[in-house]
């Protein structure tokens, strides 16, 4: 009997063993489960919350190349001028420069905003058996562009914005290449700052892409079209002069 009793007592004493070795393993398991979900759950935080803060804040620097052309018009009244040979200047290839800041307002939304060199123009040229004569007229401004941009993507980012640009004048200035009937070449460069308006207002609209180079470094070409409000000449002159530019900024962004 009694050694049916220590046989007895060994297998309960199994049992119960095995009974808390199959806990202790539950256990070890729940406690895995748990560890695995809240680093699970850190890694989906950190990720949205790199995702929602990515380009959050940004600057860019631009270097611009634009087709520019101008719409000219007669002033009204006292001051109207017919357009005579300025009517067959041809648009000119100018280039600009700027650099800014992006600020994100919403997920997919930034305010841009930035200090640029702008510049646009027209050129002429006439030519008859013995004479020639050519000009380049440039037309240089310090700028405040503002934008909104949506934005949609990561690593390829759409970039489409719409947006002013305040221009306060700086200079006039025009090359002239002419070619006398002895036939001398000859130049000369004309400059001015006054005669003109020192205001000007352009609409700009813009559709591009952003590619992301480097861990915060993304390089942008971003095409646009900048449409001149006002006039760029003074009121009292001959004629109304409204500058076009259509040309695309290619330039380096910075995340913080």
């Amino acid at each position: 009997m009694r050694g049916n009793e220590i046989l007895k007592l060994a297998v309960v004493v199994c049992l119960l063993l095995n009974v808390s070795s199959v806990q202790s393993q539950i256990e070890i398991t729940k406690e895995t489960t748990k560890t695995e979900d809240k680093e699970r759950k850190a890694e989906k935080e950190k990720k949205e919350k790199n995702t929602s803060t990515s380009g959050a804040t940004s600057i860019y620097f631009n270097t611009n190349w634009s087709y520019t052309t101008r719409r000219l018009i007669e002033n009204d009244g006292l001051f109207a001028e017919q357009l005579g040979e300025r009517a067959n200047e041809t648009p000119s290839n100018n280039w600009s420069f700027g650099l800014g800041f992006r600020a994100s307002l919403h997920k997919n939304v930034l305010l841009e905003a930035g200090l640029a060199l702008v510049q646009n123009g027209e050129r002429y040229s006439f030519e008859d058996v013995d004479t020639m004569f050519s000009y380049r007229t440039t037309y240089s401004y310090i700028s405040i562009p503002v934008k909104l941009l949506y934005t949609y993507g990561d690593g390829v980012k759409l970039l489409a914005g719409v947006g002013i640009t305040p221009q306060m004048f700086m200079r006039y200035k025009q090359e002239q290449d002419w070619t006398t009937s002895n036939g001398t070449n000859e130049s000369e460069i004309v400059k001015a700052t006054s005669g003109f308006n020192n205001f000007a207002l352009s609409a700009t609209l813009s559709l591009g892409v952003q590619f992301k180079i480097a861990d915060r470094w993304g390089l942008q070409v971003v095409p646009e079209y900048r449409m001149q409000l006002n006039s760029s000449y003074s009121k009292n002159d001959g004629y109304k002069h409204y500058a076009t530019a259509f040309g695309g900024n290619i330039g380096l962004v910075f995340d913080f």
